[in-house]
């Protein structure tokens, strides 16, 4: 995994040991999404989505101290199998987020999948490294679903 960051963006590159097919449906099935989004290790997580262009989604995670937090935006892309975009905010106060833009492609390499997740427009760099971290551990655990 290769991860850049800049003031307002981070890239983050990793492979996976699946098919794109397998790939994309864990990165767009809300119950396969629950089992590796998210940057805590004792936490629970519920997800609502419209997946469709201009349906929204929210993701809630409830972390180990019982703190609640918030992710929410609109589908502004979807190209099956290829690529996602959407837009992306949070409810942290830690690691704020306002109508951020997270695109991610999908690409075939051989059995495996190439993923590269660009988020951007970041208002502050503190939010970046927070979202640099909590993406890095999310792809950890997506990672770890076809190792098993």
């Amino acid at each position: 995994m290769t991860t850049k960051t800049e003031t307002s963006a981070l890239e983050i590159t990793r492979t996976i040991k699946a098919d794109v097919k397998r790939v994309y449906r864990a990165w767009t099935d809300p119950e396969l999404m629950k089992q590796w989004m998210g940057c805590g290790e004792s936490q629970r997580v519920s997800l609502t989505q419209n997946f469709t262009v201009g349906g929204n989604y929210c993701i809630t995670v409830k972390l180990a101290d019982e703190r609640v937090v918030q992710m929410f935006g609109t589908f502004l892309e979807i190209v099956e199998n290829e690529k996602l975009v959407y837009s992306w905010t949070n409810n942290s106060e830690e690691y704020p987020a306002s109508d951020t833009i997270v695109t991610v492609v999908f690409t075939p390499k051989g059995n495996n999948t190439e993923i590269v997740l660009t988020h951007s427009k970041f208002d502050r760099p503190i939010a970046v490294q927070g979202h640099s971290m909590g993406w890095g551990t999310s792809l950890e655990r997506l990672s770890a679903l076809f190792e098993q």
